[in-house]
């Protein structure tokens, strides 16, 4: 009996840590739009818009949707989770 409570508590403390773990190694940068429910093309059409993005062409790659546009002449692109509405890769282009 005493054996099962040890190896309960074992598994206990290594599948909360493994939950920590992957909640933790996400890969995802800061919320870029704020929604609870899945971020439309026209939410990401509409904020960058509203930073002053001219030109916006959204598209939709798997789970991801990217947004690539000009601010000041300078070409821009956004890539965000739809459902979490967090930024997967922020890319400049300075060249």
């Amino acid at each position: 009996m005493s054996q099962m409570l040890v190896f309960g508590l074992i598994g206990a403390v290594l599948g909360g840590g493994l939950g920590v773990l992957i909640a933790l190694d996400t890969k995802e940068g800061p919320i870029f739009i704020t929604s609870n429910q899945p971020v439309t093309e026209l939410q990401l059409h509409d904020k960058p818009q509203s930073q002053g993005w001219e030109n916006i062409q959204v598209t939709r790659l798997g789970q991801n949707l990217e947004a690539t546009g000009s601010r000041g002449g300078q070409p821009q692109k956004v890539i965000i989770n739809a459902f979490s509405g967090r930024l997967v890769e922020h890319d400049n282009d300075d060249d």
